[in-house]
């Protein structure tokens, strides 16, 4: 048991703390009271940590040192969970959303599925939070800007400002400075009448699903998002039952690393290195979308 004692800016970050920590030994005694009403409880609660909600294929890796640096398979389940769910509640379907975002810093377990059961009491240690769902809408210079501070920390923050995406593909160069890191970003088109990606626009506007803790907290330094989404629907369903349902309708899921987010390192001559021999800008994003459309299993 302790005190823990945060302060934050404007954007979100903690720029101090302190804590005092005040520990119980064997003098301090349980309530008697507190303990009765604990174990009026403690049936229901195992039954719903038990509760199979569907089944895995794979471990759902939530490492925080993958899914606060690069994608994860994790984060593409949560983040198509988003983008499924709207587009089932939507009459435009896919078309209204076709983008969700996730940040890195919500996702706090690995699951690794027992005979590949995943349970609700596996999926609230992983997302534990129960952050509302939001549709906002952002133009693209903003959607740009969001992105770069999800790829903006050197060291500074926890790194849970990364996001986790569906219906976007990101390259980003991470040895650029804070706020100049993506080199390109493909979105989903939400107008066209199949599924493809074309170059996101400044001037264009992009509706998307995400939280609550994002879209309307601004949490992790996401501000933009706060102060320049508009349109705003909070949705019925918070983030854990939305995934809760798409891992029950989706049953067995198998989520893939498939090349959403590329990280790349560029030299002075636009060239692309860090993947072997070096390559033009153009010619490795054409080979990485080849690989992801032979790749990708998009659920509607």
């Amino acid at each position: 048991m302790r005190r823990l004692n945060l302060t934050f800016n404007g954007h979100g970050d903690v720029i101090y703390f302190v804590g005092q920590p005040k520990l119980l030994d064997s003098s301090v005694l349980p309530d008697e009271d507190v303990l009765n009403h604990l174990d009026k409880y403690r049936s229901k609660v195992a039954e719903l940590n038990n509760q199979i909600v569907g089944q895995s294929k794979v471990i759902l890796d939530g490492d925080f040192r993958i899914c606060r640096h690069k994608e994860c398979n994790f984060g593409n389940l949560i983040t198509d969970a988003l983008f499924s769910y709207k587009a089932s509640v939507s009459p435009q379907k896919w078309r209204e959303a076709p983008i969700a975002l996730f940040n890195g810093g919500s996702i706090r377990n690995t699951i690794e599925p027992v005979n590949g059961d995943v349970t609700k009491g596996e999926l609230l240690g992983a997302t534990p939070f129960g952050n509302q769902i939001v549709t906002v809408t952002l133009n693209g210079s903003n959607l740009i800007k969001t992105l770069e501070i999800g790829a903006r920390s050197n060291g500074e923050t926890s790194f849970g400002e990364f996001l986790q995406v569906s219906g976007l593909r990101v390259v980003l160069d991470m040895s650029k400075p804070p706020m100049s890191r993506v080199v390109s970003v493909q979105a989903r088109c939400g107008t066209c009448n199949v599924l493809e990606y074309e170059e996101v626009e400044p001037s264009k506007n992009y509706t998307m699903v995400t939280t609550s803790f994002l879209a309307l907290d601004g949490g992790d330094g996401h501000y933009v998002l706060t102060e320049y989404g508009f349109n705003k629907i909070i949705e019925k369903l918070n983030d854990v039952d939305t995934v809760s349902w798409y891992i029950g309708k989706y049953s067995p899921v198998e989520p893939r690393v498939e090349g959403r987010i590329i990280l790349v390192e560029c030299n002075g001559s636009d060239n692309f290195s860090g993947f072997g021999e070096m390559v033009e800008p153009s010619r490795y994003i054409s080979v990485m979308l080849i690989l992801y459309s032979l790749l990708i299993n998009i659920k509607i």
